[in-house]
């Protein structure tokens, strides 16, 4: 790919040779030929350039202009973005064959749309549909009459439940297993009687399913539980990192981002363009309002509004937590003033006592 046609699919501004063969993207200190490209974004990238072989780079319009000579230089105002479209316009995506392998197994009735790839040991059940576009890669399991829409991406050991339903262009990554059976027994695992003697724990089956919307990502290892009765949903353009757990009956609206480990429990509610950083925690029939921001590592287990940002555990307004966690670093000195004024009024009553 030229520099030019690069820097036109970044709306960048390109100086110099729009003519370079680019084929590779590296860091500055990682140049060894003229066909790649240097992405310098970043300040430290950007003084890494001092040592570089490169002939073409890519750098922030918002940091200094780099020094030395480069035969053609690309400059962008949004890095993040340009970060996004260059590593789409380079990414091959995962090696595999084109068609369907000899040892994949098809249930009857299932429908494939042109250009389907299905890998070695796949394995997909009766009546499913598979969008045009879409690739099974080696070792994957889909149960019966699963719905996958166009252009989808499914990594080896992916285990997708019957009777799910995903969109367009969703990428699940290895070992991510949508539509498992739900937690959820009988009698309420929570109550006082729950744990008593004779008390039999029993399963509460799980009879709905899992619809997951279009542009979705699931990360390596994630696991979606399908509903009770009804459905376990994920809005449109939500990503979802590594190592998350949704629990049955929940419902994630649009463009949500969830980082690793976290965990949602049962008949969660939550809006759209909600994050959640790592390690959150969210108690089971809570509501997450639109746009709110849960900070890595919090415990939320009462409802979040709308635009709120909640840390700590349990999780509550940012400010507060943050008061809280200053209080508690003061507490020793509050506990010694208070110490000194006991033994002052011990003294002061000694002294009228005589």
């Amino acid at each position: 790919m030229l520099t030019r046609d690069i820097a036109r699919a970044v709306s960048g501004r390109l100086e110099g040779d729009g003519a370079i063969e680019i084929d590779r993207l590296v860091h500055p200190s990682r140049v060894e030929r003229p066909s790649d490209l240097a992405i310098a974004m970043s300040a430290p990238a950007a003084a890494s350039l001092a040592g570089s072989k490169a002939r073409a780079i890519v750098v922030s319009a918002r940091q200094p202009r780099p020094t030395g000579s480069f035969p053609a230089i690309i400059a962008v105002e949004e890095a993040r973005m340009a970060l996004a479209r260059l590593t789409s316009l380079f990414d091959p995506g995962p090696a595999h064959d084109d068609g369907i392998h000899p040892t994949a197994i098809i249930g009857a009735d299932t429908m494939l749309g042109e250009k389907v790839n299905i890998g070695a040991y796949a394995v997909i059940g009766p009546r499913c549909r598979i969008g045009k576009g879409t690739t099974i890669l080696p070792h994957v399991t889909i149960g019966a009459d699963v719905s996958i829409g166009d252009g989808g991406l499914f990594h080896s050991g992916v285990r997708i439940g019957h009777g799910c339903t995903i969109g367009d262009r969703v990428i699940v990554h290895a070992n991510a297993v949508i539509g498992a059976d739900g937690f959820s027994f009988a009698p309420d695992l929570m109550s006082a009687t729950a744990f008593t003697a004779g008390v039999t724990v029993t399963r509460v089956h799980s009879l709905g399913s899992v619809v997951i919307g279009d542009d979705v990502e699931i990360g390596a290892g994630t696991t979606i539980d399908r509903a009770t009765l009804e459905t376990t949903r994920i809005g449109r353009g939500t990503k979802i990192d590594n190592h998350v757990h949704i629990g049955h009956n929940v419902t994630i609206g649009e463009s949500c981002v969830l980082c690793g480990m976290v965990g949602i429990s049962g008949s969660v509610i939550v809006g759209d363009r909600v994050r959640f950083g790592g390690g959150v925690g969210v108690g089971d029939h809570v509501r997450i309002g639109d746009q709110a921001v849960i900070a890595a590592g919090s415990g939320v287990a009462t409802n979040v509004p709308a635009g709120a940002f909640v840390s700590g555990y349990p999780a509550m307004a940012h400010h507060r937590s943050v008061e809280q966690h200053l209080y508690l670093g003061r507490q020793k000195r509050l506990h010694e003033k208070v110490e000194v004024m006991a033994s002052r009024l011990d003294a002061m009553e000694r002294a009228l006592k005589k």
